[in-house]
C-alpha cells in the first residue's frame, strides 16, 4: 500500500479542478471589478453632495471583520470541495454518489463557516 493519492487520480479530476480553480479565480476578478467600480461612484456621489466628514468615513470604511470572514469562507469552501472530490475520486465509478459527495463535503465547509461565525460574536 505504498500508492500515492495522487497518482490515482483520474486526469478528468484534475481538468476539473483546474477548471473549478479558474472559473473561481475569474468570478472573483470580475466581482472585485464591480465592487471597485460601485465604491468609485459611491465617493463620486458623497463629493457631490458635500456630506460631512464624519458621515463620508462612517459610510466608506472597509469592515475588516466582515472582508476576513469572507476570505475565511471561501477558504473553507475551497477545502471542503477539494475533500469531496479527494472522496469522490477514491471511490469509483463516478457518478450520483460523487455528486451527493461533494455537495455534503460543501455543506460541513458551510456549516463550519457557521459555527465560526457563531465564536466570533461571543
Amino acid at each position: 500500500m505504498n500508492s500515492n493519492i495522487f497518482m490515482d487520480l483520474d486526469p478528468d479530476v484534475y481538468k476539473t479542478i483546474v477548471f473549478i480553480f479558474i472559473l473561481i479565480l475569474v468570478m472573483r476578478f470580475l466581482l472585485t471589478i464591480v465592487n471597485k467600480l460601485l465604491d468609485h461612484k459611491l465617493k463620486n456621489r458623497i463629493i457631490e453632495r458635500g456630506l460631512s466628514e464624519e458621515l463620508t468615513t462612517a459610510l466608506l470604511q472597509k469592515n475588516k471583520t466582515n472582508e476576513l470572514s469572507t476570505n475565511i469562507k471561501w477558504f473553507l469552501i475551497l477545502v471542503s470541495t477539494g475533500i469531496g472530490l479527494l472522496i469522490s475520486a477514491k471511490f469509483p465509478p463516478l457518478g450520483i454518489h460523487s455528486v451527493a459527495t461533494l455537495i455534503i463535503s460543501i455543506s460541513f465547509g458551510y456549516l463550519v463557516h457557521a459555527f465560526y461565525l457563531k465564536t466570533l460574536e461571543k
